[in-house]
């Protein structure tokens, strides 16, 4: 005979104070839901939200709130299918699915992870997917993932273990320039946002990660989306997407500062404060850091100062938040990489230099950059109705700084030497210096001046059966670029330095964004949710105000950019969805024109008028179009989840790595006619035990050229162009792959992850020998790279409270690692990871 439920519940607790295991308990064949809500230092959460939903409809069925004790109980479940949710102010919301009949009794232990104490819906952007419900392909990154990453590395290495992303570091420790790719897109080709604002260039469309470098202490999450992009952000993403909140405001108050020291005398101070609600409207948050390395590679060192500060003010109907991030670096130049036998072994360039895999051959010449980049930011939140949202953010970002570097690479008409310098033959004045000039030193400095604001506003209407979301986008970005020579011998005074400031060039851009957003999710039935994009933007480069050329033009550019898709079983622990996109992107300014250039030969990229001139309404490069269609399948069921997905990406135009690289390394590119990626994605989680959880993701891909035919110097001499039609597509890995397990208890966390991935090309000549470069030096060899992190916070009852230790250890297993190539300046050259190198760190933090 079965006891009564509120027995049952009572004799629960003694048996639990007892040490006797629940399901000894007879009275447990009736539905019995209980548990206890824990923080992440495993306290108690008290007067925590928990309420038990109808799986099939997400009907609220029960609710109650946990006691002091952190513990809740819910009697009387009939049997069924559920759902227990578990919500906190300043935390992330806990959802278990549960089944009643399947087990009695249900004993559950909530872990929250803190977040922004803004409610769910605040952060939630234009940028931003839904889990089991947007039908779209994504990954996200919480900021307990972050804390269990290497501390004293950049973004990119820590989003590299997400489906079908590699990274590559130019200094070689993932510190200072830091180069991300997704499916084998680089960052060009990917929308990065940052509370939604749009951090690409404008003009360049890179991402330049080193400029908010020690972002993630503030960062709440981060979703990468795979896929065509542009329906879902402001920029538009070809190759996918990244949105970043940074929003760190706390509802408690806390103050931290961290210490840490590594390998190549790798530094890290920090001070952060959290002012936790004032008068239950405000809280402020500040972040202030000093971070040093000497780097891996040769004259790769870096010294940053960093800050983020900012304010959030919460009203009945309306919440504003003001911040603002950045800081000053300098930092050594490392931008060239290495040739492919020098990652085993030392070997002797033509002049007789030895290169070894930490080589960098701008340590001669000392190159090297001063930069700043502060953003501001505001963001508003309101509540116009019981049904309507405006969500807005104003921006402004100015970036300010110079880059210095050896410049006898250039020759004396580009520099601009007198006429009858050296007594200088016509000939000799278009070869590089070392040659015309070899006692000559130059070091050249390139000078940038820009900003960047705009206005991004959404209004949501909320409605029985889905939401509405109109947003608009409004930016103007404007760009100084100057170079002039900075120091020199050999060189006659008046043209050196900032006393005459002589300047080789001077140009000025431009780029103004409007975009229009509509978006609708219609759910017909429960099972069914329907989900249409469109996107609709104007852009407009423009080239003023150049010196010595007088180069003058205005480019428009206009695209519709449409999204369906459709989500089967949405938010539910079993779904699937599809997805049918068409994308468009522009190219960069320097496919159309690059100032910088100029004196080298660079010529406006544009069709030639046949009574002269240049016809700037016809660029040659144009615009990529892409067709994307992505389906998957994911499954939730709380200790296993996962998503598995196809993808099939075919391009018109698409916009590739063609031609040789510019001064500062970056690869010139052209369109390839037709072009197609196709791949299979697949990441899991599974929970083996209580604190260990194991972790996975695959990627298995085709990138292909379907019609190409190139024209590069070397592979051109018939005049004929090399047909790339078949060939792998540079920069693409046809395999990528994340391995990792982590075990957390009582303060323990312990993580250990390795990243693998395929072959890669560095042309677009698929490992043809060629030109009399070796096929083996033509490939990135497959590669395993393996890390390791531990952390320890002592407990509340401990002397030490307060103090939490870290140590990485990275590249486990000392592999010698080339993480990509790329073929510059005629030859190919590749970055090497860092060799096995520690970090180890020390955080007291007062609450």
């Amino acid at each position: 005979m079965y006891c009564s439920l509120r027995a049952c519940l009572a004799a629960l607790f003694a048996a639990s104070a007892a040490g006797l295991p629940a399901a000894s308990l007879p009275c447990f064949a009736q539905g019995l839901v209980t548990g206890i809500v824990l923080d992440e230092q495993q306290r108690p959460l008290e007067a925590a939200a928990v309420e038990l939903l109808q799986a099939e409809t997400s009907e609220r069925l029960l609710g109650t709130a946990t006691g002091t004790a952190g513990r809740f109980a819910f009697e009387n479940v009939p049997a069924g299918q559920y759902r227990v949710v578990v919500t906190f102010l300043g935390y992330e919301t806990y959802r278990l699915d549960i089944a009643i009949g399947e087990r009695s009794h249900w004993e559950l232990r909530a872990e929250l992870d803190t977040k922004a104490v803004e409610n769910p819906e605040v952060v939630v952007t234009a940028g931003r997917a839904r889990e089991q419900l947007t039908p779209i392909t994504f990954t996200s990154v919480t900021a307990r993932d972050l804390v269990r990453k290497p501390s004293m590395k950049d973004l990119p290495a820590h989003l590299s273990s997400a489906p079908s992303v590699t990274h590559y570091s130019e200094n070689g420790n993932d510190l200072g320039y830091t180069h991300l790719r997704m499916r084998g897109f680089g960052q060009r080709r990917l929308a990065v946002a940052i509370n939604g604002i749009p951090q690409n260039d404008p003009e360049e469309h890179s991402v330049f990660w080193i400029n908010f470098f020690d972002l993630q202490g503030a960062i709440e999450d981060i979703q990468i989306q795979r896929g065509a992009g542009a329906a879902f952000y402001g920029s538009t993403g070809i190759g996918g997407a990244i949105n970043v909140v940074a929003r760190p405001y706390k509802p408690a108050p806390y103050a931290s500062a961290e210490i840490g020291y590594g390998t190549y005398d790798t530094r890290r101070y920090t001070l952060e404060a959290n002012t936790g609600l004032l008068g239950d409207r405000y809280v402020a948050f500040g972040r202030f850091s000093r971070l040093l390395s000497d780097g891996y590679r040769d004259w790769s060192w870096s010294e940053f100062w960093r800050y983020f500060a900012g304010v959030t003010r919460y009203g009945t109907r309306h919440t504003i938040t003001v911040q603002a991030y950045g800081g000053p670096q300098h930092d050594a130049l490392a931008y060239a990489g290495i040739p492919k036998a020098a990652n085993r072994e030392t070997v002797t360039d033509d002049f007789g230099t030895a290169i070894d895999r930490r080589y960098n051959f701008s340590s001669f010449t000392g190159d090297a950059e001063r930069f700043r980049q502060p953003h501001l930011d505001l963001h508003h939140h309101g509540q116009l109705g019981q049904d309507w949202v405006l969500r807005q953010s104003l921006f402004r970002i100015r970036g300010v700084g110079y880059f210095d570097f050896g410049g006898t690479f250039r020759s004396a008409d580009y520099l601009r030497l007198p006429s009858g310098w050296r007594s200088l033959d016509s000939e000799s004045r278009q070869l590089p210096l070392f040659i015309a000039a070899p006692d000559a030193q130059v070091l050249f400095r390139a000078a940038l001046d820009q900003w960047q604001s705009g206005w991004m506003p959404r209004v949501t209407r909320r409605h029985a059966t889905g939401e509405t979301t109109l947003s608009a986008e409004a930016r103007l970005h404007r760009s100084t670029r100057w170079g002039r020579i900075q120091e020199a011998t050999g060189i006659p005074a008046e043209l050196v330095g900032t006393t005459n400031d002589v300047r080789v060039y001077s140009v000025r851009g431009e780029k103004a964004i409007a975009s229009l957003l509509a978006s609708h999710l219609h759910r017909p039935v429960p099972r069914i949710a329907l989900q249409a994009d469109l996107q609709i933007t104007w852009r407009r480069y423009r080239i003023f105000d150049e010196a010595f050329f007088g180069t003058e033009f205005s480019v428009p550019y206009f695209f519709v950019n449409p999204r369906v898709g459709i989500t089967v079983n949405p938010e539910r622990p079993l779904g699937a969805y599809a997805s049918f996109a068409l994308a468009n992107r522009e190219p960069r300014m320097k496919s159309l024109y690059d100032g910088e250039e100029a004196g080298a030969g660079f010529v406006p990229q544009f069709e030639r008028k046949a009574t002269g001139g240049f016809d700037y309404n016809a660029p040659l490069v144009r615009p990529e179009q892409l067709l994307d269609v992505e389906v998957g399948v994911r499954l939730d069921r709380g200790r296993i989840d996962g998503v598995a997905g196809l993808y099939w990406m075919e391009f018109n135009d698409e916009i590739v790595p063609s031609g040789g690289l510019d001064q500062f390394g970056v690869p010139r590119t052209g369109n390839a006619d037709r072009t197609r990626h196709i791949g299979f994605e697949a990441e899991a989680m599974l929970i083996l035990s209580r604190g260990l959880r194991f972790f996975g993701n695959a990627t298995f891909s085709r990138n292909r050229f379907v019609h190409f035919v190139e024209y590069v110097t070397l592979d051109d001499l018939s005049g004929l162009g090399a047909d790339r039609a078949g060939n792998p597509i540079a920069g693409f890995p046809s395999r990528v792959a994340n391995l990792g397990l982590s075990y957390e208890n009582v303060g323990l966390s312990l993580q250990a992850e390795v990243a693998l991935a395929g072959i890669q090309y560095v042309d677009n000549s698929g490992g043809m020998n060629h030109d009399g470069i070796a096929q083996d030096d033509l490939t990135v060899d497959a590669y395993a790279l393996a890390n390791a992190t531990v952390r320890y916070e002592f407990s509340e009852t401990s002397p030490l409270r307060g103090l939490s230790l870290g140590a990485d250890l990275n590249n486990v297993l000392n592999s010698k690692v080339l993480l990509f190539g790329t073929v510059g300046f005629g030859t190919p050259e590749f970055f090497p990871a860092a060799t096995r190198h520690v970090f180890v760190g020390a955080k007291y933090t007062i609450r």
